[in-house]
């Protein structure tokens, strides 16, 4: 049996939308299933709003902010210590410039190298601690978008360093028996142009500037909405490559028209074929 949906898909693909109704069907089936979606402060295999601090600058910290109870929100591993600031402010008033310091030091600001060796040990502790359960997983965007986020649009790596990380993803992931849903858009700027005009304007601002101004933007000369547009194009290229390497099940969802009568039925007869252990592809 399945343990593990992966719903991808870029922006405005409607991953998400996909992913709620993936996880409600399954519930009928099996009550114990649970959704994470992107922004989630509690994702168990990956990191949202999370500094990463080394040893000499945890002890610093802690002995200036040890009043705020910071220790309940700090990790602590061999030589340093990741807290989860954002679920510290969730509770505790805690000083702006505390954030600042801390945003600074998030784990997606790492490194490539730093940031993907904790992402594997996450994925690891993850999938050891799921197969102890019978819980039934949905995640979105943590496999696909969030590594070509930091590998592609972030840091310009070449193509077979993003392959090898996220292959390696999916070898930790294969005892769970996962698949990996993806939402299929057709027509990449119709649905981005149609995300920007559903959503707030500060989403919208933020999300051109961080694709435009990080190190493919900027190494490809690409700005606004229409350099944008051209970064998703190549993701999405890159993302439909790598269905052919991956060493796990893939399941297209042609989200073109955003139906919900043919996605419900696209999800019902997806979740009858992982019973039956067969493709949708042959159907």
């Amino acid at each position: 049996m399945t343990r593990l949906f992966i719903v991808e898909g870029l922006p405005g693909s409607g991953k998400t939308t996909t992913a709620e109704a993936l996880t409600h069907l399954l519930q009928e089936q099996q009550p114990d299933t649970r959704l994470h979606i992107e922004g989630d402060l509690n994702h168990p295999a990956d990191y949202e709003s999370v500094a990463y601090l080394k040893m000499d600058e945890w002890t610093d910290f802690q002995s200036k902010y040890a009043s705020l109870d910071v220790l309940r929100f700090a990790e602590v591993f061999n030589d340093y210590v990741l807290i989860s600031y954002r679920q510290w402010q969730s509770e505790i008033d805690v000083p702006e410039a505390v954030l600042v310091f801390l945003q600074v030091r998030d784990i997606y600001e790492l490194p490539f190298e730093s940031y993907q060796s904790l992402i594997f040990k996450k994925w690891e502790t993850f999938v050891a601690q799921a197969l102890m359960t019978d819980t039934t997983y949905v995640f979105e965007c943590c496999f696909l978008q969030n590594p070509l986020t930091m590998g592609l649009i972030k840091y310009d790596l070449p193509e077979a360093t993003l392959r090898a990380y996220i292959e390696r993803i999916a070898t930790i992931i294969a005892p769970l028996q996962p698949v990996l849903v993806y939402v299929d858009q057709t027509d990449v700027e119709k649905s981005f142009r149609k995300a920007l005009n559903e959503r707030p304007t500060e989403w919208a601002d933020g999300f051109v500037s961080y694709y435009t101004e990080q190190a493919y933007g900027v190494n490809h000369s690409l700005s606004g909405v229409e350099g944008t547009i051209a970064i998703l194009q190549a993701r999405q290229v890159l993302e439909r490559q790598l269905f052919e390497l991956l060493p796990l099940r893939v399941e297209v969802f042609g989200n073109k028209d955003f139906s919900v009568e043919a996605r419900q039925a696209w999800l019902k007869q997806l979740i009858q074929s992982t019973v039956r252990s067969t493709s949708l592809s042959e159907s």
